[in-house]
């Protein structure tokens, strides 16, 4: 059973949606958008109908007060390129024990069909089992909620049981209970449920342009890479003394990589010299497993500069406000002084230390977490 005593709700992003606290002023968009049969009607019997004129307003303050008690997460679904108004609701509830029920949603109809509440529940799924760390979910569903009953297979739940004369609105029927495992979800997005990642974008700071790595960048990799400045705090796979085809070996393999949208992949440049790679810097998804998602290198001349940061932050922003994710997995050698010091400058906490193999030696690598919300603080403190 998890601690009933939860963090604030915190704002999730995806790909379409932003998923916020419910505040009071969403009250007259709840009236308009909850009292239609299509929605309420496989809802607990609980569930006033005909809906009273007040009751988007009620719903509104009870929700707001949960959220107070630390007793549920309660989110705003709304559109991620919209006007901040609502067109659905999610909750989150800890395991009571008794239940069996722990998440409950609803959208308007005017959005069914295009999946989004399949990326609602994934976002809130993936907050319950990364970031909080949760077990399982126990789930629910009237058993003629055919679009209910689908969001959950897709997320790789199981039937546990079916329980015969289940109150809701529409009157009497079987409800059906789901057990989704926190073991089960991570090994299914494994096995390749994790989106696509998009294009990797150009991306500018102050001092640098963050471009897609290019196969005309092969002949200054092999120059710049093949010090051992650079490949001493790498993982031991990484090829040392570096071959003569060192870098056009590992250019076929980054090619492949962005094509096939498993990871983002800039060269670093300097502004006004975007031909030349001084550097590299890569960011992948979680993959629930290997609690790491970004690496980088910078040549040793341009050490010193405080160029790494600037592109580290770069990244970490665009992963953050343009992927909407939650979250970073980073990891480093333990004698790798100064890739721990970016890590501090953005806010990352140090979480795990574990054996591992690198080019120089057997040492301790640091694991650390940084999220969204850290980093956002960790930005404004700075500000």
């Amino acid at each position: 059973m998890t601690d009933p005593l939860l963090p604030p709700t915190p704002v999730l992003y995806s790909e379409r949606l932003t998923l916020r606290p419910i505040r009071l002023d969403d009250g007259p968009a709840m009236q308009k958008r909850f009292p239609q049969w299509e929605v309420v009607r496989y809802l607990n019997a609980r569930t006033p109908w005909p809906y009273p004129a007040d009751g988007g307003a009620a719903h509104a303050r009870l929700c707001v007060e949960r959220i107070a008690r630390r007793e549920a997460f309660l989110w705003a679904i709304t559109l991620r390129d919209g006007d901040d108004t609502l067109i659905g609701l999610m909750d989150l509830r800890p395991d009571d024990g008794v239940s069996r029920e722990q998440r409950g949603f609803w959208i308007d109809p005017e959005f069914w069909g295009q999946g989004l509440m399949t990326e609602a529940a994934e976002l809130v799924t993936e907050y319950a089992f990364v970031e909080l760390g949760w077990p399982h979910l126990w789930l629910d569903n009237a058993e003629a909620n055919i679009g209910s009953h689908r969001i959950k297979q897709k997320q790789g739940a199981r039937v546990v049981d079916r329980v015969q004369g289940a109150a809701w609105v529409s009157g009497p029927g079987a409800k059906v209970v789901w057990l989704l495992t926190r073991e089960g979800w991570l090994a299914r997005r494994q096995r390749g449920s994790v989106r696509r990642m998009p294009p990797t974008p150009v991306l500018h700071t102050e001092r640098l342009t963050l471009r897609p790595c290019r196969l005309e960048d092969t002949p200054v990799i092999q120059r710049r890479f093949n010090q051992w400045d650079v490949v001493k705090y790498l993982a031991a796979r990484t090829p040392w003394p570096y071959p003569d085809d060192g870098a056009a070996t590992n250019m076929i393999e980054t090619l492949e990589e962005m094509a096939a949208g498993k990871k983002m992949i800039w060269a670093i440049t300097l502004k006004g010299a975007e031909d030349e790679l001084i550097g590299r810097i890569d960011l992948w998804p979680d993959d629930g497993v290997s609690r790491t998602q970004r690496g980088f290198w910078l040549d040793p001349e341009f050490w010193g500069q405080g160029l790494m940061t600037e592109a580290a932050e770069r990244v970490t922003e665009y992963a953050f406000t343009e992927l909407g994710w939650r979250h970073l997995w980073l990891r480093n050698g333990e004698a790798n002084q100064a890739s721990y010091r970016v890590k501090e400058k953005q806010g990352a906490r140090v979480v795990d230390r574990v054996p591992s193999k690198f080019v120089s030696r057997e040492m301790m690598s640091v694991v650390w977490y940084l999220s969204a919300d850290d980093w956002l603080a960790h930005r404004e403190e700075k500000s």
